[in-house]
């Protein structure tokens, strides 16, 4: 059998497969597809997943973008299906309102939900999926997020962001074509989370190595090989270049996968995620629109690394640091934000997630790594000065 760096992504689909950490990993996606055009291949993937009658969702946005033309190839090709469609001139929130009003439309009869769409109508999606046993796919539309191929729900509850768990989707459907002409904010999200992969990796090494934690390393390879791939095409995805936007798309459904893999987001999440968290949850706080949160985990990915820096002879010896400067050059040449300030972050803001962040959620990272050291006081006060070198202004 060929080793997970060799496989193509379609191969990935209802894949078992005995990996040498000694787990049998296994992939409950019956379709993946990741190409120019592909969206004229949904009645097709439908009808392999059942037949209708199809409920789809969909926002202002996403409408516009594939929602209609999915529509026009479900009414051609017969399969009966209905819509629910947001409308809204922000971006849409996967709260009690949108979950409550998804599922107010959805019919006894319906045998598939599709999403069109990515986070917010994703996790909406699934999340309905879950709990009523309909099965659904996605069309995607912009390569924004990695939780294409997740099996968990990141809600808006009580006006917190809360995780509830989900199940995966039987297909995934990503049409280059339009994904390209997503709205540059969107790129950069989908290639900051991937280059956020970086130091979730070291982080999860740097816990293998101090406290036995499971790590697989055929998943940790499979990831470092997407990464590099997409870093090697940063320019052209400024560009918006349909081969760049693949590589990315591609990356983000893998994260995805290898998380379903391995059991939990080791592969694809570590500090770099509880800073972006962290920074959010304050949003949420104080009613405020926050960056795309893959735009925040790029610039997070830079804090992480310079922690690791910082960290210098404290990290078990011959311990390979995330490369900060390969991070920093790959963001720049994508258009994407490398400096929190950038994002709008305050200046407390960020002193205070260096500190607490790591209370996001019990996950051992370069941040409990440096508290424990008790070098994490220094490292705020460090790295607020280099990022914010006017202060508190």
């Amino acid at each position: 059998m060929k080793k997970l760096t060799e496989m193509r992504l379609e191969d990935f689909a209802g894949l078992s497969y005995p990996c040498s950490c000694g787990r049998v990993h296994r992939v409950d996606i019956q379709k993946i597809r990741v190409a120019s055009g592909c969206l004229g291949e949904l009645p097709e993937i439908v009808k392999e997943l059942g037949g209708g009658p199809v409920y789809m969702l969909a926002d202002s946005y996403t409408f516009k973008a594939a929602a209609q033309e999915a529509g026009r190839l479900l009414e051609g090709a017969g399969i009966p299906f209905h819509g629910k469609l947001f409308q809204t001139d922000k971006p849409l929130v996967p709260d009690e309102r949108t979950l409550g009003e998804a599922l107010a439309d959805l019919e006894m009869e319906d045998k598939l939900i599709v999403a069109v769409g990515s986070g917010t109508l994703n996790d909406t999606a699934r999340f309905l999926s879950s709990r009523t046993g309909v099965p659904y796919m996605v069309v995607c539309t912009a390569p924004s997020m990695d939780g294409y191929a997740s099996t968990v729900c990141p809600l808006i509850l009580g006006g917190q962001k809360i995780t509830k768990p989900g199940v995966y989707p039987q297909a995934i459907l990503a049409d280059t074509r339009i994904l390209k002409e997503a709205p540059m904010p969107m790129l950069t999200a989908g290639f900051g989370d991937i280059i956020g992969k970086y130091t979730a990796l070291a982080d999860w090494r740097l816990s293998q190595i101090l406290n036995g934690e499971y790590y697989c390393d055929e998943c940790a390879q499979l990831m470092a090989h997407v990464v590099e791939k997409c870093a090697e095409n940063a320019a052209g995805l400024k560009a918006r270049d349909e081969q760049a936007v693949q590589y990315v798309t591609e990356a983000l459904i893998l994260s995805g996968v290898a998380m379903g893999m391995v059991g939990n987001s080791r592969p694809a999440s570590g500090a770099e995620h509880h800073f972006s968290h962290f920074w959010e949850v304050d949003a949420l706080r104080w009613g405020q629109e926050h960056p795309l949160h893959g735009n925040s985990v790029g610039a997070a990915a830079v804090v992480s690394a310079s922690l690791y820096e910082l960290a210098g002879s404290r990290l078990p010896e011959g311990f390979p640091l995330p490369d900060k400067g390969r991070i920093l050059a790959c963001l720049e040449a994508a258009g994407a934000a490398a400096n929190p300030k950038d994002l709008g972050i305050r200046w407390d803001l960020f002193y205070e997630s260096v500190l607490h962040a790591m209370e996001i959620r019990d996950r051992y990272t370069i941040l409990r790594f440096l508290d424990a050291q008790g070098l994490l006081g220094g490292c705020a006060a460090e790295l607020a000065s280099r990022f914010y070198p006017g202060g508190k202004e």
